[in-house]
């Protein structure tokens, strides 16, 4: 059952495939903020935001019913995921290493260990936590997320309705007042990087997960597979102007907000309407659910770890040749990180994955 991938509900409904494909849209968002820097920042904190919450979503929707019948297990969890990134972080961090290296640049271990053992986020520093491979800084988080997973979803799989509404009103209000407290200097680390608080947002997944199961969703649901294709269509460009909005309004918004908690309302409801809408659905819908996307889908994971060690290396070769275009720069790095995910992919990543599970199959079989 554990050797199952954590997404594998996208298999049998086209309302989760459209999901699947929307983690490359948001990874995308992501990379853009890296290439264009602090003009896009809504980029960068919209695609996180957006992958905690579907973290929380999707691992409920998969491991909801073990947890309940108590045949879950956080280290099975946690060991199988370890195996699916770690052996990448571990590759694109050697490769910046020396890549510096080559430029005379040497790092202590006391850079170099909190990357190792995933607990650079931890650490209150960006020399630390954005060390080499800086996007890793993710990966310590989730494992923390992962780690806590099973105990959280059994409390707030508690609360009544009512209960989790007020529970989140403080939190929500908690949070706020505090961020309010914080130097604007501080708050890229404490709101942003540090795996507390990223816990709020992982949570927001796991209450979606609720409604979700809903009975109300269930109508909601029966109601949209009777809209007409037009009607889902308009529906759909509702969600997408609802980012774009927030992606204007972003710019005006206090730092201690706009990092995180302006995408507490306009994630959950993408996240939400585009698992509830029916197969139909309108032409979003469709074209989230197309092969295009979903190969593209397939491989967002492998885009957030290698496109900042591709935009170094093209960055680096730019420089020799004489190209000055940050556009031609950006658009061959983009190229570029989709072109090599599928093949990291493929031949590394699965493949790593494949022979480990058989081995700890063979290994566990072995022993009985």
């Amino acid at each position: 059952h554990y050797a199952l991938p954590i997404l594998w509900v996208i298999k049998y409904t086209k309302m989760l495939r459209a999901l699947h494909s929307l983690r490359f849209v948001f990874v995308m968002l992501i990379v853009l903020s890296h290439l264009i820097g602090h003009g896009f920042d809504f980029g960068g904190e919209c695609g996180v935001a957006f992958f905690f919450i579907l973290s929380g979503f999707v691992l409920s929707l998969a491991y909801g019913d073990s947890i309940r019948e108590k045949r879950f297990s956080t280290r099975a969890l946690v060991g199988k995921q370890l195996l699916k990134f770690y052996p990448l972080h571990l590759i694109t961090m050697a490769v910046v290493l020396l890549m510096d290296a080559r430029l005379g640049l040497h790092s202590e271990w006391g850079r170099i260990l909190p990357s190792i053992f995933l607990i650079q986020s931890w650490v209150p520093s960006e020399q630390v936590h954005f060390f080499a491979n800086g996007p890793a800084w993710f990966l310590a988080d989730i494992v923390f997320l992962y780690l806590i997973f099973r105990c959280l979803f059994v409390v707030l799989n508690k609360l009544t309705a009512r209960q989790a509404i007020i529970a989140s009103a403080v939190v929500v209000i908690v949070y706020l007042l505090l961020g309010g407290m914080i130097s604007e200097e501080r708050v890229n680390y404490l709101l942003y990087v540090f795996p507390p608080t990223r816990v709020i947002d992982f949570a927001i997944g796991i209450l979606l997960y609720r409604a979700y199961r809903s009975q109300c969703t269930m109508s909601l649901r029966k109601w949209l597979s009777e809209c007409s294709p037009a009607k889902a269509t308009a529906l759909e460009s509702v969600i997408v102007a609802l980012i774009v909005l927030t992606a204007f309004v972003y710019p005006h918004i206090q730092p201690h907000i706009r990092c995180a908690s302006i995408f507490w309302v306009v994630v959950p409801v993408t996240v939400f309407f585009f698992a509830t809408i029916d197969k139909s659905g309108g032409l979003v819908t469709r074209l989230l659910t197309s092969k295009a996307m979903m190969s593209l889908g397939s491989i967002s994971f492998e885009i957030y770890m290698i496109h900042a060690v591709v935009k170094r290396i093209v960055q680096s070769i730019a420089m020799n040749v004489g190209i000055e275009s940050d556009l031609c720069m950006a658009v061959v790095i983009i190229l570029t990180t989709i072109a090599l995910a599928y093949p990291v992919k493929i031949f590394f990543v699965d493949k790593i994955y494949r022979k480990a599970s058989n081995f700890r199959y063979i290994d566990k079989n072995a022993e009985k």
